[in-house]
């Protein structure tokens, strides 16, 4: 395994706009992210200050209570796509590492651990970290190859999670669908 820094694989997208009238803007926010991962649809009256540009494909890491691990994989050419700059847009260097791996890799208990016990307090609930120690983070990264089985593994285990997540979700309507279906049995 080839030890590296963050800071060597990928980048911090800091490009910032003040969002303009009159034209209307996809917002990754924090609440966004904590309601389902889906970006808001609003105007610069809603927004009303500097954003950073998200890029076409990226990975949106928080960098508050990185313990809650809001980690945003951003693979669209949506149109005046913004976030909040407590999100560090981080774009990836696929040459050097993959787009899948790296998004594990920055959710890991590791990285959140090491982050965690560094950063700095704007106040007791709010710690924030600084950017330049996230790219100053040693890592081990195996072959490009081996990156890429791991990141598809991972991935394809999350979408069965979520598809788990889904029919879970429809089992009480399942459920008292059965219920009702006995009752008009029993009538």
């Amino acid at each position: 395994m080839k030890k590296s820094k963050l800071g060597e694989v990928l980048s911090i997208s800091s490009m910032s706009v003040i969002p303009q009238a009159g034209i209307t803007y996809k917002l990754y926010s924090l609440p966004s992210f904590d309601d389902g991962q889906e970006p808001e649809t609003a105007g610069s009256e809603t927004i009303q200050s500097n954003k950073y540009v998200v890029p076409t494909r990226c990975i949106l890491f928080n960098k508050l209570n990185v313990r809650f691990k809001r980690i945003w994989r951003i693979n669209n050419n949506i149109p005046n796509k913004l976030c909040s700059t407590e999100f560090l847009p981080l774009v990836i260097n696929e040459d050097l590492i993959d787009y899948q791996y790296c998004y594990y890799l920055l959710a890991s208990d590791y990285l959140t651990n090491y982050l965690c016990g560094i950063n700095s307090n704007t106040s007791g609930s709010h710690k924030r970290i600084n950017p330049d120690i996230l790219l100053s983070v040693d890592v081990a990264l195996p072959t490009l190859n081996e990156q890429k089985r791991i990141g598809s593994m991972l991935a394809n285990l999350d979408r069965k999670i979520e598809i788990n997540r889904a029919i879970n979700h429809n089992l009480p309507t399942l459920d008292r669908s059965l219920e009702v279906a006995r009752m008009r049995l029993a009538a």
